[in-house]
């Protein structure tokens, strides 16, 4: 048994890896034992084949999707609770396991696969649900205190205790936003007790950005006696950006009128860092950090409509680099690739930071131009980005030189829509190449 298969079964989750084809080629132990179907039956089949026709089809669309696109998926135990005929290992096999599955591109350098983490959240479920029920208990709580004065004492000391276990932070907050209560989690979370937040609506403590959004958000929920559910900053006081979610249901007095909230509130760092991770991995070069070809297209389909609202003019350069398979060839593609972040990072000092740059694949580049200017300021860009090019870079063990040829084109004096830019700048980075090879350039320095 190889070491990557006696990993992908010591751990404590399902993984499923799919070649190109959507062809399972690991099937760990974790899954084996759910599925009751061995990996030596499942591996060569698709999942169709392996799990016939009951599983949800959004798996299969979101698996397609990673295959042809790259794109990243989870589905959640929130909206889709069972995608897979998993059953708990010894179980009468009469109600599946909740899952939440996560959907990863993965890429062997020839063809792109993906692999399926699936994880048991049916103990997750059962606890949110024992929250969620917990909370409502709490609200009925708080709702007989005010009616039923001379049992006061004994229902705060049951909900005290109820708000000391609850795994959450939870609050209180009168109609004007200003906490009354803070259970020892919320305390933690804030980093501030009550008694230093307690004289003041609790938005006035997040970023200056955030604080109107919030501030009016609570007031709609006043006014209109709805729910309040919110995510937003916090800065803690030891200096760390955090991202919290709160939610929180009103509270009435004898007349019915609202008196204040009580909620919780949760951290979901992690939660909005991994999604703005898989967002920026979508959408930007894996290598270069610049935007990818899809989301730079997006980027210049969107500057075309706006151009021709305001009759702006926007300018599109390709830029392919000259003999850059000789670098690879003599240096390896480890320099390669050192040539290409150099590049993509002097072509993005060259421009403005409102412009965008983009490895639309290979050796090439793509930069689109906002509010373009006259010929001679985008000549003196082209130049400025030729010469940055151009600069001699720095392998470690030697220093190399590379040329660019870069082709322009221009909304709207070179074409109309989107497809004529992009073959416009083409065939004229393509005329500027058969120009530099008629003429013999710099080749790539030797050690």
């Amino acid at each position: 048994m190889s070491d990557d298969r006696l990993l992908a079964d010591s751990v404590d989750i399902g993984l499923i890896h799919l070649d190109h084809e959507g062809r399972i080629r690991l099937w760990n132990r974790w899954i084996a034992q759910r599925a009751t179907r061995p990996a030596a039956e499942a591996e060569g089949l698709t999942l169709v084949e392996a799990f016939g026709k009951h599983i949800d089809p959004r798996l299969n669309l979101v698996v397609r999707e990673a295959i042809d696109f790259g794109w990243t998926a989870r589905l959640s135990h929130a909206l889709h609770p069972m995608p897979l005929p998993l059953f708990p290992p010894g179980s009468d096999r009469t109600q599946r396991m909740m899952q939440a599955i996560d959907v990863t591109p993965t890429h062997d350098g020839t063809r792109r696969s993906c692999l399926l983490q699936v994880r048991d959240v049916t103990e997750t479920v059962h606890r949110e649900a024992l929250l969620k029920q917990q909370a409502h208990q709490l609200r009925n709580d708080l709702l007989r205190l005010s009616r039923a004065q001379e049992e006061l004492q004994r229902s705060e000391m049951r909900f005290r205790e109820l708000a000391r276990q609850a795994p959450a932070g939870l609050f209180e907050a009168d109609a004007d936003a200003r906490c009354t209560f803070l259970n020892e989690r919320c305390e933690q979370l804030l980093g501030r007790e009550l008694a230093q937040v307690a004289g003041s609506p609790w938005p006035e403590f997040l970023p200056l950005a955030d604080q109107d959004r919030i501030r009016d958000r609570w007031q709609l929920a006043v006014k209109s006696a709805t729910r309040f559910s919110e995510e937003f900053r916090y800065i803690h006081p030891s200096g760390r950006t955090l991202w919290l979610r709160a939610e929180a249901g009103a509270l009435r007095d004898h007349h019915g009128q609202i008196r204040g909230f009580i909620g919780t509130i949760v951290d979901i760092t992690e939660f909005h860092e991994r999604a703005s991770r898989n967002e920026f991995r979508a959408n930007h070069d894996s290598l270069t950090g610049q935007l990818n070809r899809d989301h730079f297209e997006r980027h210049l389909r969107s500057a075309i409509s706006g151009a021709r609202e305001v009759t702006e003019r926007v300018a599109l350069l390709f830029i392919d680099l000259d003999d850059f398979k000789l670098i690879n060839d003599t240096h390896g593609h480890q320099a390669g690739d050192t040539v290409l972040k150099v590049v993509a990072y002097r072509v993005r000092r060259v421009v403005r930071a409102e412009d965008r740059v983009a490895r639309y694949g290979g050796d090439e580049f793509a930069v689109l131009l906002y509010e373009a200017g006259d010929t001679r300021t985008l000549a003196s860009i082209v130049g400025k980005i030729a010469h940055a090019v151009a600069m001699p870079i720095n392998l470690g063990h030697c220093h190399v030189r590379i040329g660019c040829s870069i082709g322009m084109a221009v909304f709207p004096d070179d074409a109309q829509d989107l497809n004529g830019l992009l073959s416009h700048a083409d065939l004229r980075m393509y005329d500027t190449k058969r120009g530099r090879a008629a003429r013999p350039g710099l080749p790539p320095a030797t050690p």
